[in-house]
């Protein structure tokens, strides 16, 4: 006996191209939809040269001044080092010591996600700040450094003829301060600064004379720069707290210190020379077509386009500008934004190439209707893909803009074949 089965009541699967061509108008609503979605995650979605890199690194530095290699090893940095072993995913601690600094370095194992190293890191700091009742008196820091990470999407240098370096240096912290309100910008760092120092020039033998040392006048100036708590006054309605502060900035106020020897005060000014002037020798000195300059830095804040940034930028250094005296100048050393420019143009223009070929090629080969449905299914799929990238958070940069023309090859060959 042979049974027949009808073949219009087998279930048959889905078929996107059979349903696309059932029901056309459904179609060409989904498919302005998905290329209106793909115009505006390109519109939105963030862009820069180079991806987000997570630095697994991070630099503990402490200063002890005066202190041997002896001393900094077994008081400072063998502390320090045994309590960076309870550090969480910790992979290795390497520490370089030298007279009267330390530096040490520790990093993190390479499979521990971001977040994971935002952690650690902050347990390096709150670890470290849990024994400094146990570091030596006088020691400066630890200071901790983990953002090794930044990028400066624009660099200006600012220089003059005729100025010194802390008159620009008050030309880039107004630069800088005028930056950290523009949208976007998450830091402006002013580089190649010099700093000034206040040098005291005494002889032993006139320290010696009055009953003094060193270490009497190192604690002069040390108290004069400190604020102390004086204790507080009762209004009544409300306790005021009082402290005394005597913030010396100047070389005329290191002059007028009071060393005191038993009964006898001496005045600073009258045993030594106190003169101020620009750290020497200097650690760094920038120049800029032969002029020294201070130079400033901007870091883009995440998820935001390079290229708006940028304008936003250019846009505050022409207000700044307009309010500098005759003789400074600022100059762009490196303009990141329009790096970024070139590479979306030059993804643009492969793709524009792209669409011609496979229309040429289609039309030749196959006839207007069918080679125009292959034309179209490359802008539909780039389009699908920037909404998603949008959506999952993916910037354009040089990473993405690579996968991106890749891609880009594989779906000609595609649609030609």
């Amino acid at each position: 006996m042979t049974t027949t089965t009808d073949s219009s009541t087998e279930k048959r699967p889905f078929n996107l191209s059979r349903w696309a061509i059932g029901h056309p108008s459904i179609a060409r609503f989904l498919f302005g939809l998905i290329i209106l979605a793909g115009a505006l995650g390109l519109m939105r979605m963030g862009q820069k040269e180079d991806p987000d890199f997570t630095f697994r690194v991070m630099v503990v530095q402490a200063i002890w001044p005066g202190a041997s290699i002896q001393d900094m090893e077994d008081q400072v940095v063998n502390k320090i080092e045994r309590k960076l072993q309870e550090t969480p995913h910790l992979d290795f601690v390497r520490s370089y010591t030298r007279a009267g600094s330390a530096i040490i370095t520790l990093q993190v194992k390479g499979d521990t996600n971001a977040e994971e190293v935002k952690d650690a890191f902050y347990q390096v700091r709150k670890k470290v700040g849990d024994i400094s009742n146990e570091l030596p008196q006088g020691l400066l820091g630890p200071y901790f450094n983990d953002e090794f990470g930044d990028t400066f999407i624009t660099l200006h240098s600012i220089s003059g003829d005729g100025f010194t370096y802390p008159e620009l240096k008050k030309f880039a912290i107004q630069a800088r301060d005028m930056l950290l309100t523009t949208p976007g910008v998450e830091k402006a760092v002013i580089i190649g600064d010099q700093p000034e120092k206040i040098y005291i020039d005494v002889s032993s033998k006139a320290l010696a004379e009055r009953g003094l040392t060193i270490v009497d006048l190192q604690n002069a100036v040390k108290g004069q720069n400190a604020v102390d708590p004086a204790g507080s006054v009762d209004t009544g309605l409300r306790s005021v707290r009082i402290s005394v502060e005597g913030d010396v900035t100047k070389a005329a106020d290191i002059r007028e210190l009071r060393l005191r020897s038993g009964s006898q005060v001496t005045r600073l000014g009258d045993i030594a020379t106190v003169s101020s002037g620009l750290e020497d020798p200097y650690e760094r000195k920038y120049r800029f077509n032969g002029h020294e300059s201070v130079q400033v830095g901007v870091v883009m804040a995440k998820g935001f386009n390079v290229r708006d940034v940028g304008k936003d930028v250019e846009a505050t250094y022409q207000r700044f500008e307009a309010g500098l005296p005759y003789g400074v100048s600022v100059d762009q050393i490196s303009d990141q934004p329009e790096v970024v420019k070139d590479a979306v143009s030059e993804f643009m223009e492969a793709l524009g190439e792209a669409l011609l070929i496979v229309l040429a090629v289609s039309l030749l080969s196959i006839g207007w209707r069918s080679g125009l449905v292959i034309a179209i299914a490359i802008p539909l799929v780039l389009a699908a893909t920037f909404a998603i990238m949008y959506e999952i958070g993916i910037d354009l940069q040089r990473i993405s803009l690579g996968a991106l023309i890749i891609a880009l090859g594989l779906l000609v060959d595609d649609a030609m074949i």
